[in-house]
């Protein structure tokens, strides 16, 4: 139930968020009133992209939600908690890049696991809460906003968002190959979100030149910056994911789980 609550509230936000980003991109009136004025030209592409993407993700834990209705064991309880323990751990083990950024140590495959074998509504609550963590960890990066609203912003797709979308790798299956599909489709959301955050909040800090070009634009910027990083990220999950996925078949599949 708690599910499909958050779900429900998500879809909300996510509708309200949608909502403004039109009425600020095509509602003369919004803009003659200058509501959006001091958000900056990105206001309306931010508001209608994080509303799509709230709503989608609301709405597969509610489809979740309503069609799991299974009691939530000590043992699922347990196993989460220690997957966002040892993806936390895992996420400190990072490894520079030359042209900025870093590769953690598989830090987001915990997650994946969790969300195969329990399912992508339980995925998303676990990612969830390790983006919480992560958030903790990262609050002075927060401290670089300029504004309330790019405070919000780094907060929505630096942290919350970009981590619990990692929850809905499950929503392919448990098969070897809905794995590598999962790992794909959420990292690829993932990047997204750090995208719109590289373009819209980090442009300030955007250098003179980046993998020995000159940079003008803060979208190219951003796509190559995050794009360098989660690409190498992605690919190494995946291995991981592959190599470990024959001996762990039966947990990835949810056998044996505690009635």
């Amino acid at each position: 139930m708690f599910i499909i609550i958050l779900g429900i509230i998500l879809m909300l936000v996510g509708g309200a968020g949608l909502t403004l980003g039109l009425v600020s991109n095509f509602g003369e009136k919004a803009a003659a009133l200058g509501i959006f004025k001091d958000l900056g030209d990105f206001a309306p592409t931010f508001f209608i992209a994080m509303g799509v993407i709230l709503a989608f993700v609301g709405l597969i834990m509610i489809i979740s939600g309503i069609g799991r209705r299974t009691k939530v064991t000590t043992l699922q309880l347990v196993e989460s908690a220690i997957m966002i323990a040892v993806g936390t751990g895992l996420s400190f083990v990072k490894f520079d890049l030359p042209f900025g950024g870093g590769v953690t140590l598989v830090s987001m495959l915990p997650l994946i696991l969790i969300s195969h074998r329990y399912g992508p509504g339980w995925g998303l609550f676990t990612a969830f809460i390790y983006s919480l963590i992560q958030l903790m960890f990262g609050l002075d990066n927060v401290a670089y906003a300029t504004s309330t609203v790019m405070a919000v912003g780094v907060i929505l797709l630096d942290y919350i968002l970009a981590y619990t979308v990692i929850g809905l790798s499950g929503m392919f299956g448990k098969s070897r190959g809905a794995v590598a599909g999962g790992i794909v489709f959420t990292f690829v959301l993932r990047f997204l979100c750090h995208y719109f955050a590289g373009a819209w909040i980090w442009r300030e800090w955007m250098p003179e030149e980046f993998m020995g070009m000159t940079m003008t634009n803060p979208w190219i910027y951003s796509a190559l910056y995050n794009g360098w990083y989660m690409a190498a990220e992605l690919v190494l999950t995946m291995i991981v994911a592959m190599l470990i996925y024959k001996p762990l078949e039966k947990y990835f599949r949810g056998a044996k789980t505690a009635k």
